[in-house]
This record gives C-alpha cells, structure tokens and sequence, in this order.
C-alpha cells in the first residue's frame, strides 16, 4: 500500500486567460503590382506560411517554411535583384512577402534573428523596412520571445499581401510601429563605367546597371499607450549602397 499527499500545481496560463488576452497582435500589408507571374509567387509563398504556429523559444525560418522556389511547385520566373541588377528568376517577387512579414512581426515584438536589406530600398515598404530573401544563403528569421505561442496568418487578394501575428497581447492600449529616419546619402559616381562584351553584336550597347542613389537609414522600433509614445529603440541600420551605371558595349 502507497500513500500519497498529491500537490495541486494551478497552471499559470489558464484558458480563460489565454481567452480574455489572445488577439491579432500586428498586422501589415502591402500593394503588389499587376504582374501576373510575379502576384502567383507572392501567393504561393503566402500558402506556405499561412496557418504556422511559433512556440515559445522557437525560430521561425523563411527558407524552411517555404522551401526552395522551383518551377515544379508553381513559382515563376518574375523580376528580381541580383549583383546590383534586375533579372528574371524563378520566385521572383517574394521578397514582398518576406518584408510584409517582417513589419508584421517587428511591430508584434518578436526578436528579429536575421534581416538583411535589399541592394536598393524597396517600392511596397519603406527605406529600412524591407527584408530580402534568395535561397540558400540569404534569409530572414524570428524568434517567438514570447511565453505563449503565435500564430503566423498571411495571405494575398487582389494585389494586396498581408501579414498578420495572433497571439497573447501587448498590453491594454499598447501598440508598435515602425520610424526609419535616412541618416545618410550616397550621391552615384557621375561618370559611366564602359565595360567591353564580346558576346554582344558589333556596334551595340546596354546599360545592365543603373546609377542608384545609396542610403544610410536607422530604423526605430516605437511603442504606444493609447496613442501616445512612451519608448522606443534602435531596431537596426541598414545600408543601400550607391550604384555607378555600367554599359556593356562591342
């Protein structure tokens, strides 16, 4: 015969509490073009992440969730930005996805692994807002800092893409924003830069990199209570370097 004097442990998240507090925390979206290859990437990207649930203590990878972008799996070829040049590749355009997210998420609270920006700033967010992917090496990850799970909503609809963060909320009256201030300008070099390229026909040219204006922006990470800010802190600095125009000729 055992006995035991059993201790009762009243869990500390209850469902009523989970109940009462669990909201969409953030949400963001943005305006794609009227691309059609480009707009079915931007959708088959968003079905990938839709409906992700984040633990607590657990990271969340772009590139893992969605997997390489290939052909077999529906993705396009669509404008992208490689060397400092637009190009054509397979998945083309996701980038709107990974950068929606990442303003959904920021403005959630949740910690920001791995960001990169793109090599010029971006049309559908602001300078410093964006967050660029390509698959293997670049990516863009967070961490669920939370005590309590999340849930990850994203989806796209006649040319706009959103993002939204469901979880356990900030706080009554308790918001987060984004301001990104360019601390910087990087003027282009003036002159052109003529490359020779045998492989073009004789007596021709083109331009394979525009002059670009670069930028130095430091984006705040901002909270409010009921309208009115009470804190904010440096998220991060992101650099867009200034291009020289290159013509290729023969």
């Amino acid at each position: 015969t055992v006995t035991v004097d059993p201790i009762i442990t009243k869990a500390s998240i209850t469902t009523d509490s989970m109940s009462k507090n669990f909201t969409m925390i953030s949400a963001y979206t943005t305006k794609t073009t009227g691309e059609a290859d480009r707009n079915t990437n931007i959708r088959l990207a968003c079905e990938a992440i839709n409906g992700t649930a984040l633990m607590p203590g657990e990271t969340f990878s772009f590139n893992q969730t969605t997997g390489q972008r290939t052909t077999e799996k529906g993705y396009r070829s669509a404008g992208a930005i490689a060397a400092g040049q637009s190009i054509e590749e397979v998945g083309g355009g996701i980038c709107q996805v990974s950068s929606t997210l990442f303003n959904a998420v920021a403005r959630a609270d949740l910690t920001i692994v791995e960001r990169s920006p793109h090599a010029w700033p971006s049309t559908y967010v602001g300078k410093g807002e964006d967050a660029t992917v390509n698959w293997p090496n670049l990516d863009f990850k967070f961490k669920n800092n939370t005590g309590s799970p999340i849930f990850i909503i994203t989806y796209y609809k006649d040319r706009y893409m959103s993002a939204e963060i469901w979880g356990m909320s900030l706080g009554d009256g308790v918001t987060i924003d984004l301001v990104s201030n360019v601390t910087r300008t990087i003027q282009a070099p003036t002159e052109i830069n003529y490359v020779l390229n045998p492989e073009l026909p004789f007596g021709t040219s083109e331009t394979t990199v525009k002059a670009r204006t670069g930028y130095v922006v430091e984006t705040y990470k901002v909270w409010y209570k009921d309208g009115q800010e009470i804190k904010r802190e440096l998220l991060h600095t992101s650099t867009y370097k200034a291009y020289q125009q290159v013509v290729e000729y023969n």
